[in-house]
């Protein structure tokens, strides 16, 4: 029996805006470029141009964000925006850093949407009596998400969330999954993951024991990776818990 569903965010609740060749980089280039700007308006020496400190930040961002998927740190902007000025010798107090991770968040958060079916597949979950919770991996402060959720109605629909960067432990680590599972009150067996990366949602959630549900991406083949379902659309994982017996 399945009592309990818990979701990703980006690419499987939330749908974020992927300029230029829709790759990573071109996603986080805008919000690295508003950093710089901030920087120089408040006066502060930068010696390098601003696409050599794009190109290095986001060296900087794909490295902390191995390492942490890794278990080896746990990234926060706030880290990452104050480790790229460290070799320019730059240190922000801490207002000046929070004004900095909102520039960097304000133009990837400019046209999130929600993923088709998202708030209405999490209200037909609810009425079924099932919980439903939130992982994300993300280096974001939460409150940002929170509030994303919250506009496009899905939050009220998720009984617990977590976001690594807060949290302090990444997808794939069992921690992060055991601590949702707690929060939820449900054994692994009972529980289903939905998500997109096969290595951080199937893999991790299967590790622990839970059902995984891959949702279909370009951006993350799967490889030898076997979720246990694979659906296209939100809407597709109704009939797949009807079948594992979700909400009985």
């Amino acid at each position: 029996m399945i009592r309990a569903v818990v979701f990703d965010m980006g690419g499987t609740l939330l749908r974020f805006v992927r300029p230029g060749d829709g790759s990573w980089r071109a996603f986080e280039a805008p919000g690295i470029r508003r950093v710089y700007r901030y920087l120089v308006e408040q006066g502060h020496p930068i010696p390098s141009r601003e696409e050599e400190f794009v190109e290095a930040m986001f060296a900087r961002l794909a490295e902390g964000w191995e390492q942490s998927t890794g278990g080896h740190i746990s990234l926060r902007a706030a880290d990452w925006i104050r480790s790229s000025l460290a070799p320019h010798n730059l240190t922000l107090d801490e207002a000046a850093l929070l004004e900095a991770v909102s520039h960097y968040a304000r133009p990837l958060r400019e046209g999130v949407t929600e993923t088709p079916g998202a708030a209405e597949t999490l209200a037909r979950l609810r009425e079924r009596g099932l919980g439903t919770g939130l992982i994300s991996n993300t280096i974001w402060p939460g409150e940002l998400h929170l509030e994303d959720l919250a506009e496009l109605n899905i939050l009220p629909h998720l009984q617990h969330v977590l976001f690594s960067g807060d949290y302090g432990v990444w997808k794939p680590r069992p921690e992060v999954f055991r601590h949702m599972l707690d929060l939820l009150g449900v054994p692994p067996e009972e529980a289903v993951f939905v998500g997109d990366s096969p290595r951080e949602d199937i893999l991790g959630a299967q590790g622990v024991g839970m059902r995984a549900v891959w949702v279909r991406s370009r951006e993350f083949p799967l490889g030898e990776v076997r979720p246990d379902a694979v659906i296209d659309t939100l809407p597709e994982l109704l009939p797949v818990l009807e079948e594992w017996g979700a909400g009985r």
